[in-house]
């Protein structure tokens, strides 16, 4: 990717811009009616689950048949046909039910509350044990925390999936899931597009954004990303500001989550007792007023940041409190002046 400004001098004037830009301007467009609410969603999907859990190829362009039904917003039920693909990497290997992309026909969803879109990721569970449900429900609220933080993040949807294959009565089984909003949508929202040419750094973002995106990754104790690899990182660029930025995505490897199948980074994994939910910095120098901006809303945003789990009835009360008590860790390093420094200026020179 190509440079801009030196980054020092950049860095004094960007956040001002994305403040005039991002936070403050009305977008000119909205999200997709599917993500103008928080409800969850009733909904019932039947297909052959057989063969479409049997294709495990992350390459795979395969689709298949299926019939999602749902509750409309006036109580009725609604149905159409719509397809399905597999997708993901771990996730498709190891789980049950493996994540998905749903594609739908423009035609038949008009009028509903999945009118307008064209494909959309579905993530499940991974088996049907209740742990996998609680820890799904605390991905979910990785996002909520998020959007709560900055508008460039991904919306979320809640759903409870009913799955049904004709050829398994036995198959059937509750669970929660939820949609994940489409990238370009986010995108004219924001009044911009998507890049995806690889090789960028953290220099070339917008330094407000890569910071509070680095401490939300360490709060969150997520160590799977890289920004220069595009991995479970998207980055935008707006018609109204020269910077770009960086949004992450994809939760369930952060510490927070704790998911069975999870892996801390390699550079963890080098000590004796390394775990996912040990903390890593994995972000880059910010200079302290840049820094200082990053971290006032996580302080002024804490109880809602908190409220977002407490607000998911289906936690159970044991699952909450391993959840709180994982931020409460995060915000004792926060309050400390010496671990502040310790952790977020280690990288500096």
């Amino acid at each position: 990717m190509p440079r801009f400004f030196p980054w020092l001098a950049w860095a004094l004037i960007a956040p001002a811009v994305a403040a005039q830009t991002l936070d403050s301007a009305p977008p000119v467009h909205k999200a997709a009616r599917l993500f103008r609410s928080r409800e969850p969603l009733s909904v019932w999907l039947q297909a052959d689950f057989k063969q479409v859990f049997r294709d495990r190829d992350s390459m795979s362009t395969k689709r298949y048949p299926a019939t999602l039904k749902f509750l409309g917003e006036a109580g009725d039920t609604v149905a159409f046909d719509v397809q399905l693909g597999t997708r993901g990497h771990l996730r498709l290997r190891q789980c049950d039910f493996v994540p998905l992309k749903v594609y739908f026909d423009k035609e038949k969803t008009k009028g509903t509350v999945f009118g307008g879109e064209g494909s959309l990721k579905l993530t499940p569970h991974c088996t049907k044990s209740e742990r996998d449900a609680q820890d799904l429900y605390v991905e979910y609220a990785i996002y909520e925390m998020y959007n709560t933080l900055t508008p460039i993040s991904l919306k979320t949807r809640l759903a409870n999936i009913t799955w049904l294959d004709p050829a398994n009565p036995k198959f059937t089984i509750t669970r929660p899931a939820f949609w994940t909003q489409d990238e370009d949508d986010l995108a004219k929202e924001l009044r911009g597009k998507v890049l995806m040419q690889q090789g960028g750094n953290a220099s070339e973002m917008d330094p407000r954004q890569m910071a509070l995106t680095d401490v939300f990754q360490y709060m969150i104790a997520n160590t799977d990303f890289s920004l220069s690899y595009l991995h479970n990182y998207r980055i935008f660029q707006t018609d109204t500001a020269t910077a770009w930025y960086p949004m992450a995505y994809d939760f369930d490897w952060s510490g927070l989550v704790d998911a069975p199948y999870a892996k801390p980074a390699e550079v963890l994994r080098m000590g004796p007792n390394a775990r996912v939910t040990d903390r890593l910095y994995r972000g880059g120098c910010h200079p302290p007023e840049v820094l200082a901006q990053a971290v006032a809303p996580f302080k002024t945003k804490k109880d809602t940041l908190y409220g977002v789990l407490r607000s998911i009835k289906e936690l159970t009360p044991s699952r909450l409190k391993e959840a709180t008590g994982f931020l409460d860790e995060f915000y004792k390093e926060l309050d400390n002046p010496g671990t502040y420094t310790k952790v977020f200026r280690r990288t500096c020179p």
